[in-house]
């Protein structure tokens, strides 16, 4: 309301010097290690690759060492053997490291950007940034060194060099969503008059569609539907990361958590409470998902900075949904939540 009237030097001094940066468009202009919602990339790169199928079980121990270092998953106990979908309902890490080390980053980097990640959208909105998804050349042309397994083991689960816009995921999810549908962003519907005369419609633009054969990297559709299945779970779920999260029934959300660190931790440190740290040392928290489940019409995509873990952005995500369910398909609130919007 401030920026409808002359805003005091006093009052742009706070913001311009106040350290979240209220004034950015953060959607857009500032990226993000994914974290744990790069994993259904990593899971189509897999399936699609052959390395795993539907019905494969693999084992996801606790640690996994990989050269002269070990990695750890976020449980302190085996997971035992579980199937792709599975290992998105629990986020499992070592499951998809052991993916990470089949595909090689070169693979990874290919289906990522596929799905649109590592590239701006062309949001008709100045200030976009691309975000990156690594390559063994891009390193070497960065900083002159070769590429290490030990980086590919990071980026398998959205950190390392990875970096995503909010809008970006938004957008690799609506296209798992639409079996493989990528579509460019858009801003206006339509425009019309106080009288309802419409004077242009803006239709979706489809960038590409993996599903189909002559697309530049092709994914099979039932793919789509495997890892569908595991967003599901994550959301509804008996082990699922978010499954404490529903909508007003009969429709239901899927989508996947992540919680990404901002800085890297010895291994004596990864099990301490995060809201023990310094404010800029917390772990950021993502959730994406979309709805209804037979016939997506709405993605989202939220990060809350610094919150420690996915769970102050899940019910975020949930209220827009429900909201949207509220205003087009005369939802009727639960009783004791909020009538938005």
């Amino acid at each position: 309301n401030i920026f409808s009237k002359r805003v005091s030097p006093k009052i742009w001094r706070r913001w311009i010097n106040n350290p979240a940066r209220p004034l950015r468009n953060k959607v857009i202009q500032d990226h993000y290690s994914p974290g744990s919602t790069f994993k259904p990339i990593m899971a189509l790169a897999a399936l699609q690759e052959g390395i795993i199928s539907e019905d494969k079980y693999i084992d996801a121990p606790a640690t996994i060492k990989i050269g002269r270092r070990t990695f750890h998953d976020h449980f302190r106990a085996s997971q035992g053997y579980i199937s792709v979908a599975q290992a998105l309902e629990r986020s499992s890490n070592t499951f998809f490291y052991k993916m990470g080390n089949h595909l090689g980053i070169d693979r990874i980097s290919k289906y990522a950007k596929a799905l649109g990640l590592g590239r701006k959208t062309n949001v008709p909105l100045r200030g976009e940034v691309p975000g990156l998804i690594p390559t063994r050349e891009w390193k070497e042309k960065r900083f002159g060194e070769p590429w290490q397994l030990g980086e590919t083991i990071a980026v398998s689960i959205g950190q390392s060099f990875v970096l995503t816009t909010a809008i970006q995921l938004a957008r690799a999810y609506s296209a798992i969503a639409l079996d493989g549908k990528v579509y460019e962003p858009q801003i206006i519907k339509k425009i019309s008059n106080k009288k309802a005369d419409i004077y242009q419609t803006f239709e979706p633009r489809l960038f590409h569609d993996l599903s189909t054969e002559n697309s530049p990297v092709f994914i099979d559709k039932k793919h789509f539907k495997t890892v569908r299945r595991g967003l599901y779970r994550v959301a509804n779920g008996s082990r699922g990361t978010a499954k404490w999260a529903k909508l007003t029934p009969p429709y239901k959300m899927a989508g996947k958590t992540g919680t990404t660190q901002v800085r890297r931790f010895k291994a004596s440190e990864l099990f301490k409470k995060c809201d023990l740290r310094p404010i800029k040392q917390r772990h950021n928290g993502w959730y994406v998902a979309y709805a209804p489940l037979k016939k997506p019409e709405i993605t989202v995509a939220v990060l809350t900075e610094h919150s420690c873990s996915s769970a102050k952005s899940v019910p975020i995500v949930r209220d827009v949904i429900q909201a949207y369910l509220n205003k087009y398909h005369n939802l009727k609130p639960k009783e004791g939540q909020e009538k938005a919007g």
